[in-house]
């Protein structure tokens, strides 16, 4: 299943903002470090400050570290080091940093510890902490200061994820009435025009739809006039001709008559290439609107016994498997008479003498099945046969007749139906079209009928003759 670009651009928005916070948090933890040692080596500075002003003194208040070479104030131990060697002082003390010349350790017990060297002495004065001032023993989540960082980053991530959700929101919604325009226009509706917007590349996209449309209606409507237009203009001239044939037939010895014979034949040839012309274009130029006011509700099994009777020259045989006379469905008429006429009528032509018309009831769809006993179509030539005016080998048109119309014809009103029609080969020896119809009886549950699914019951078919 495809995704839509604009999930996979809000999932990379997501993960792209849970890498800010942590990259975030990373360097703020590594700043909140370094303020910590900048705070740590004032208080440090200050007592080797006052130490050094007041160790010549009797009175003095650092008195026991200079006979003890060890004391405590507060949350601070002082103690004095002999010719320290540079050395880390304890056990487990590991090297954090060097500040203003002074090296910064910390302890196994997560608390630090400097090494001063004092003034015209041989003594360094080392300064701990007792305990982690800047971290009281409660939970993390009663932390003030941590409630306070999530705080600012969540409200920091939202803002910047509404930020950066609010214009690509509008840029999908654009798109998205970019690409129903283009649905549209697919199905028909030549006249829809995209509105032109002012941002990049939305504003290239509609310009160049609307051009594409602008270009496309024009030369549609340029084809159906001419393809209306001329065989109308044939038919007269040739119902002269007809006349004058008549007209001199009725003087002419009966040995001649067959020259006659042939004159009508080409009329009626020209006639029906005319009829399918139009008929085509008309089709072409149906619109979605009109296709829907169309649509009755009526049995498939009856509609399809009714066309095989009068299409057939009396050649079908009409057989069910799965589908009841009660199974109705609501469709289009004129066009669905358009897609069976045809293929019963190209059977009907091409084959030796039968036509087997079946109906099979499927999952997600019911399907039609024409087949003839006639040489049947190569394989490389069965997409061509669905193109107007296509033709095929001698085999199926030197004695056949037809103008290569008929199956395009009925390829145009399957898709205007939304049916999928196929060609394989028959069990009879021919060709078999196979006509997928979405079953309606399932809703909103049927699946597509496309390529996938008729290859699928294509095979349940096969089995079913073999």
């Amino acid at each position: 299943m495809r995704r839509s670009m604009f999930t996979c651009l809000y999932l990379e928005l997501v993960i792209g903002l849970f890498v800010t916070v942590a990259v975030f948090l990373y360097f703020a933890e590594d700043y909140m470090r370094q303020t910590d040692l900048e705070i740590f080596l004032n208080d440090g500075s200050y007592f080797v400050d006052l130490y050094t002003e007041q160790r010549t003194k009797a009175d003095s208040q650092f008195s026991a570290l200079a006979r003890n070479h060890y004391q405590k104030f507060y949350i601070f131990e002082l103690y004095l080091l002999d010719n320290w060697d540079g050395s880390p002082p304890c056990d487990g003390c590991r090297l954090l940093d060097t500040l203003q010349a002074v090296p910064i350790y910390i302890t196994e017990e997560n608390v630090y510890l400097a090494v001063f060297p004092l003034p015209n002495s041989r003594h360094s004065l080392v300064f701990k902490e007792t305990r982690d001032f800047f971290s009281p023993n409660i939970e993390w989540y009663e932390d003030s200061e941590i409630k306070f960082l999530l705080m600012l980053v969540t409200t920091m991530a939202l803002s910047l994820a509404l930020l950066v959700y609010v214009p690509l929101y509008r840029v999908r919604k654009r798109v998205d009435r970019l690409v129903a325009l283009q649905k549209r226009f697919g199905e028909g509706e030549l006249s829809v025009r995209s509105e032109i917007y002012n941002t990049s590349p939305l504003h290239e996209a509609s310009v160049s739809f609307n051009m594409m449309a602008e270009e496309i209606e024009s030369r549609v409507k340029q084809s159906q006039i001419f393809s209306q237009a001329i065989p109308h203009e044939i038919r007269t001239p040739l119902s002269r001709i007809q006349m004058a044939s008549d007209l001199v037939r009725r003087k002419v010895p009966a040995e001649q008559q067959r020259l006659f014979d042939d004159i009508d034949e080409y009329i009626e040839d020209i006639n029906e290439l005319t009829t399918d012309v139009i008929q085509l274009s008309r089709l072409n130029a149906l619109t979605k609107e009109y296709r829907e006011s169309m649509r009755i509700e009526k049995s498939l099994l009856a509609f399809c016994e009714c066309r095989t009777r009068l299409m057939s020259n009396g050649l079908g045989d009409v057989k069910t498997d799965g589908i009841r006379r009660s199974d109705v469905m609501v469709f289009e008429s004129t066009l669905a008479k358009l897609v069976l006429d045809n293929l019963i009528k190209n059977a009907a032509r091409y084959g030796h003498g039968r036509v087997d018309v079946t109906l099979r009831d499927f999952d997600c769809c019911w399907c039609i099945d024409v087949e003839d006993d006639g040489p049947g179509i190569p394989l490389d030539k069965r997409d061509e046969i669905f193109i107007a005016f296509a033709r095929l080998d001698q085999s199926r048109n030197a004695n056949s007749g037809g103008f290569g119309l008929g199956l395009a014809i009925a390829s145009s009103a399957a898709k205007r139906l939304g049916w999928h029609l196929s060609v394989d080969d028959s069990h009879l020896g021919g060709a078999r079209f196979s006509i997928l119809i979405p079953n309606q009886n399932n809703g909103d549950n049927a699946s597509p009928c496309d390529d996938e699914a008729f290859k699928k019951y294509q095979a349940r078919i096969d089995k079913a003759f073999h």
